[in-house]
């Protein structure tokens, strides 16, 4: 089985529809969402105390006699043979996968698959990642556990979303930084031009361009799973999500601008330029505006 390819990006960046993308390659096969990697990444975690002691799987089974290596090969062959198997059950030479909140656990997935894949790194711009999550929450009803963390510690939704995907876009792009067997493209330029993006994503995991792909992959409606599944509903690709974040409030902007921006002029992002921030005053008088109408709605009228 030649090597395999992991799609990394933030929850929400666009991974869905590159998923379909390749998988519809003649010789690439990638299931939908599995948390395979995701899961494995969480039999790697380890504690860290202040005098440097570690506990976890690979300091417990050193101390019966594991080598790091070994228990890294066992856990890898077990991770990838899913994989392998699905392919070979799709009549197909490769695998990918793809989990979006792998994005979450970038180092320890690097410990586990560094050397045996190639990583495909898809980053999007951080405000429309947390408008895309809000949308994402309100579909599901709740929140996945990596966001957990985040909520605790930051209880309004929007600042924890945009703190996580500070994290995750962070994570992901050291590793395209460090790892001379990953790349990094954008959500933008992906549903801006995609044939040329997916030509230089093919060129890089070394599989040749095939004609109609795009078209394919879009046609497909098999394989369905967990994932983005408004790219389910769509006949082509489009720029339609690109910028959506200019619609929230102002006020949540100017508190979103200040956790992304320097991850966003990192990533080659412009930094958001808002005008003025709302003051403690038209915060007050939003809100007893907001009173005001509820008042005159009644209690029985939904809005």
């Amino acid at each position: 089985m030649t090597q395999g390819i992991v799609i990394l990006g933030a929850p929400r960046s666009g991974t869905t529809l590159l998923r379909r993308i390749l998988d519809a390659h003649p010789r690439i096969a990638c299931p939908p969402e599995t948390y395979v990697l995701s899961a494995a990444a969480r039999f790697l975690h380890e504690d860290r105390f202040s005098r440097g002691l570690r506990i976890g799987v690979l300091v417990g089974l050193g101390y019966a006699g594991f080598p790091e290596d070994e228990v890294l090969r066992r856990l890898r062959a077990f991770a990838f043979g899913f994989a392998e198997d699905y392919a070979k059950r799709q009549g197909k030479d490769r695998w990918a996968c793809k989990t979006a909140f792998d994005a979450f656990h970038v180092d320890a997935i690097r410990k586990l698959c560094g050397g045996h894949v190639r990583f495909v790194c898809l980053q999007r711009h951080g405000l429309d990642v947390v408008a895309s999550l809000e949308e994402l929450v309100h579909k599901t009803g709740g929140y996945v556990d990596e966001l957990h963390a985040y909520l605790r510690r930051w209880p309004e939704p929007h600042e924890a979303f945009a703190r996580a995907w500070v994290d995750a876009a962070g994570a992901i792009a050291r590793l395209a930084t460090e790892d001379e067997n990953a790349m990094t493209t954008r959500y933008e330029d992906l549903v801006r031009e995609p044939e040329r993006v997916v030509r230089e994503i093919l060129t890089f995991v070394g599989e040749p361009w095939d004609d109609g792909l795009i078209e394919r992959a879009l046609a497909d409606a098999s394989h369905v799973g967990f994932g983005d599944w408004k790219t389910y509903g769509r006949a082509a690709i489009d720029a339609s999500s690109v910028e959506r974040w200019r619609d929230l409030p102002r006020s949540t902007l100017a508190r979103l601008a200040e956790i992304c921006n320097p991850m966003l002029e990192q990533l080659g992002y412009p930094a958001v330029q808002l005008e003025h921030d709302e003051n403690d005053e038209d915060a007050r008088r939003r809100y007893e505006l907001g009173l005001l109408l509820h008042r005159v709605r009644g209690p029985g009228t939904r809005g």
